[in-house]
């Protein structure tokens, strides 16, 4: 379907040091796409993101899944918003995310990561 994915060789999750991957999937002449996207772009010089826009035009599979819900926000690959997404909202979402990764809460409770928030 979607065709990003981060891996750790062997171990099948991803690293901390791995950006949170922020997917918009749009279509054409969205401007709610465009927006959302915009919000995610700013925030990657605050957080450790990559942000990326994926038109579903032209994917029979996407297409039928998504094709009235546009935008809609996947972080890592899981969908977490459709439609309207405030700069607050998504900022939480990824911290979320990036604090659900195993090796976050370990280093968290080695004190060695900083604090989620």
């Amino acid at each position: 379907m979607i065709p990003f994915t981060f891996r750790i060789a062997g171990s099948g999750r991803a690293s901390m040091s791995m950006p949170i991957r922020v997917t918009i999937l749009s279509r054409e002449d969205c401007h709610l796409c465009d927006v959302v996207y915009r919000i995610a772009t700013h925030l990657q010089s605050e957080l450790h993101i990559e942000a990326s826009k994926v038109s579903i035009e032209g994917d029979r599979v996407l297409m039928e899944r998504y094709g009235t819900r546009i935008p809609v926000v996947l972080l890592d690959e899981v969908e977490h918003f459709t439609g309207n997404v405030t700069e607050a909202e998504l900022r939480r979402a990824i911290k979320k995310a990036r604090w659900r990764r195993p090796i976050s809460r370990i280093l968290f409770r080695l004190g060695c990561a900083p604090r989620r928030g």
